[in-house]
C-alpha cells in the first residue's frame, strides 16, 4: 500500500480522497471515499436512531450485529448529502446499522443488488457511512481485493466518523478484523 495522504479541497467542495487519489483508485476506478458531507449532528442522530433498534447477530459470513432499518427520510437525507457528479438517482430506504466489536470482522464477498420496493429498479451501489473513528493501525478497515479468492488488497480504507464509502456491488471486499476500537457504519443500497 502507498502511503496515505489527502488533498485538500475548498471549503464548499466535499474532501475527497481515496488512498491518495481523488475520489478513485486507478484498479478501483469507480470506488469513492468522501470525507466532509456530513454533520456531526447527523452522525449523532444516526447512532441514536441505531439504538432504538434491535439488533440481530445472525450471519454465516460476519462477526457483528446488524440493526435493520427502513426510512424513506433517512434515504432522501443521505441523497442530499451527495455529490451531484457522482450520478446517484436514489438510496433504497431500506439499510442497515452495522456494529462490529473486537474482533469482528467480515468475510470476503460481493454485495447483492436489491430491487427498489418503490421504484422497482434494481440497485448498482453500495454505501458505507462510518459514524466512529478508527485510529490507523488498529483494524477494521475495509479492503477492496482483486477478487473473493485473492487476498491481494487492492485499496484499503480506514473509517472515519461522518465519511462515506461508495462503491458498486460486483466490487470485492471484506472488513478487516477490528482492535479495540468498535466499527460501526450505515450500510446501504442506491443506484
Amino acid at each position: 500500500m502507498n502511503e496515505k495522504e489527502e488533498r485538500s479541497l475548498s471549503q464548499d467542495e466535499p474532501n475527497c480522497c481515496c488512498n491518495g487519489k481523488e475520489n478513485s483508485s486507478p484498479n478501483l476506478p469507480n470506488v469513492h471515499y468522501l470525507h466532509g458531507l456530513f454533520s456531526d449532528d447527523f452522525i449523532q442522530a444516526c447512532r441514536d436512531d441505531m439504538l432504538n433498534i434491535l439488533g440481530s447477530t445472525s450471519s454465516n459470513n460476519m462477526y457483528a450485529e446488524r440493526f435493520f432499518t427502513r426510512s424513506a427520510d433517512l434515504a432522501a437525507d443521505l441523497l442530499r448529502h451527495l455529490p451531484p457528479e457522482l450520478n446517484i438517482r436514489h438510496v433504497l430506504s431500506d439499510m442497515k446499522y452495522i456494529s462490529y466489536p473486537a474482533g469482528g470482522y467480515i468475510a470476503p464477498h460481493v454485495d447483492g443488488i436489491r430491487t427498489d420496493e418503490e421504484t422497482g429498479i434494481p440497485s448498482t451501489t453500495s454505501f458505507l457511512l462510518y459514524l466512529e473513528d478508527i485510529p490507523e493501525g488498529e483494524g477494521g478497515e475495509t479492503e477492496f481485493l482483486r477478487s473473493i479468492d485473492d487476498d491481494e488488497v487492492l485499496l484499503q480504507i480506514v473509517p472515519r466518523a461522518g465519511s462515506i464509502l461508495i462503491f458498486p456491488h460486483t466490487t470485492p471486499h471484506r472488513g478487516a478484523g477490528v482492535g479495540l476500537y468498535p466499527k460501526v457504519l450505515l450500510r446501504g443500497d442506491m443506484y
